[in-house]
């Protein structure tokens, strides 16, 4: 069951986006649970009480509480990184305001249904990908922890932290020796630093801030490299989002 949400103040869209998405179900052979809101104070109110999502898309211009603001309510007072967002809107422009809010897509009304099938078969992957784990030895035991809750991995003394969404986890190690294991959108910036590219907040030229606030220095060995896959990954993400 992929559970879709759709928050949009024009009902005709709504439904057609929902007929849509029914008909894609039907042809991916996957169950979709679809959930509508004609604003953004009711989808918070839901997701306040437990409501959750795989999938939701979210329309700029509401009435009231605007779309922007929603996105920020799920980031950053739900701590939600979880739901992928696709930004809908009838106008374009507004890529770097969505940047904080790590859209999956943006798409500009009316929605094609190729563009609607593409985004759905791209959440479903990302949604594979995230139940992947990062395993790691300690004590004798083996244990695991899901890629998606790792923010980055920091070297000190002869221990590797994993500084995750929600604490911490420690074992013996050598971050180069890691590398290997892990996805590509792991980055190393510094012999001591191994970042998640999705919890990134900010980049410079000598610095990462990721999104539990923690600043990480990039050391300049480090420097051209992840100058030249930060862009990388940027035009990747910049162009869904344009």
């Amino acid at each position: 069951m992929y559970r879709i949400g759709i928050c949009d103040d024009d009902k005709i869209l709504c439904s057609l986006l929902e007929e849509q998405l029914q008909a894609l179900s039907a042809d991916i052979l996957v169950k979709f649970d679809i959930e509508v809101w004609y604003s953004g104070e009711s989808l918070e109110e839901d997701l306040r009480k437990g409501a959750r999502l795989d999938l939701l898309f979210l329309d700029i211009e509401l009435l009231e509480k605007n779309g922007i603001e929603t996105g920020a309510f799920i980031r950053d007072e739900m701590g939600d990184t979880e739901t992928h967002i696709v930004y809908i809107s009838a106008k374009q422009g507004y890529a770097m305001e969505l940047f904080k809010m790590q859209p999956l897509d943006f798409l500009v009304k009316p929605i094609s249904p190729k563009k609607l099938r593409e985004v759905l078969e791209r959440s479903m992957k990302r949604k594979k990908y995230a139940k992947s784990c990062f395993a790691y030895q300690k004590g004798g035991q083996l244990f695991r922890i899901p890629v998606k809750d790792i923010v980055y991995f920091m070297s000190m003394d002869k221990k590797i932290l994993i500084i995750k969404k929600d604490g911490q986890e420690e074992f013996y190690g050598k971050l180069k020796t890691i590398m290997d294991q892990l996805p590509g959108d792991f980055l190393m910036i510094h012999q001591s630093y191994v970042i998640h590219q999705p919890f990134v907040m900010e980049y410079s030229y000598e610095s990462i801030k990721m999104m539990n606030g923690d600043v990480l220095s990039v050391s300049k060995p480090y420097r051209k490299e992840v100058r030249a896959k930060i862009k990388q990954y940027l035009k990747e993400k910049m162009c869904h989002v344009w």
